[in-house]
């Protein structure tokens, strides 16, 4: 039991934002891009804060030189964790500059507005970004800040207090046909509904659930890595029979925001999700139509 994950770390991460002299805006966070369109949330994340078009937004690669350590891409935690390190990185980046205008212009920093990379007062004055950097540099204001965001402590079922952070629901059904003479099982069309919390980036969002999707039909009719007495059988992709695009199915995906307070924006995670219902409904189609109950994957009639 807890095998390689059981030391009790926090789970945190960290992430510089620096406004350069230009007006642009560098987020640095070690966080690693698996296909799952990271530097773009974050780069939406920070816009929102600091009122900048997206396209303003550089978001550094990972690298040990240059970035703090944003954790491990795993347990669909990047949005929640390395997003919330960026968002509050940025406020508090938004607040030192909100601090340099309104000195300037002798408003409260709080009547400040940021957008469209401006920073407009209660009467319409319009200060850009670059000059606001300038008048910080004369003042001796750095415009980097470096902020570690730690995921709120959880206790244990039965012990009161939160057992995790924030849950993520789903809800799948499958339209499966079997032809036992054959052998075979088709998957015609999967409903999925996904509760997300907030869809930050929506496209990449209905793309991450898809893909998903996709991969949860591969090990429930397909995958198969062979091992026998320890040793590998399956050494080729070739073998493993990885789902094609002739074996996709007609996708009808639903986005529920049902937001947690702690996740940036109300979001949550939904890396690993829609994978997870995918192999029980197939399986429940399999059982609806022929009345036999397979309890191995892939599933298999002969």
């Amino acid at each position: 039991k807890n095998t390689g994950l059981g030391g009790g770390a926090r789970d945190a991460a960290t992430a510089e934002v620096e406004l350069l002299p230009d007006g642009r805006v560098e987020v640095r966070i070690g966080s690693a891009e698996m296909g799952q369109g990271l530097p773009t949330v974050l780069a939406m994340v920070a816009a929102e804060e600091l009122g900048v078009p997206v396209e303003r937004i550089i978001v550094v690669p990972p690298d040990t030189d240059r970035t703090p350590d944003g954790g491990p891409t795993t347990a669909s935690r990047q949005t929640f964790v390395s997003g919330n390190a960026v968002r509050l990185a940025a406020v508090r980046l938004r607040e030192t500059l909100a601090g340099v205008v309104g000195e300037r212009l002798d408003v409260p920093p709080g009547a400040l507005e940021f957008r469209d990379g401006h920073i407009v007062g209660p009467d319409g004055v319009e200060v850009i970004l670059a000059e606001a950097v300038r008048w910080a540099q004369e003042e001796g204001r750095p415009l980097v800040v470096r902020h570690r965001y730690e995921m709120p402590p959880t206790r244990p079922v039965g012990l009161g207090g939160d057992t995790y952070v924030a849950y993520s629901f789903a809800a799948l059904a499958a339209l499966v046909e079997v032809d036992e003479a054959r052998r075979t099982v088709r998957v015609w069309q999967i409903v999925a509904a996904h509760d997300v919390g907030r869809a930050i980036n929506p496209l990449a969002l209905e793309g991450q659930i898809e893909g998903g999707i996709v991969m949860g039909l591969g090990m429930a009719l397909k995958e198969q890595f062979v091992v026998e007495e320890g040793v590998p059988k399956t050494r080729r992709l070739a073998q493993c029979r990885l789902p094609t695009l002739a074996d996709v199915p007609e996708i009808l995906s639903f986005v529920v925001e049902h937001p947690t307070s702690e996740g940036p924006y109300g979001a949550k995670g939904i890396g690993e999700l829609p994978t997870i219902p995918v192999a029980p409904a197939v399986a429940n189609g399999i059982y609806h139509a022929v009345g036999r109950r397979l309890r191995e994957l892939p599933l298999r009639l002969g």
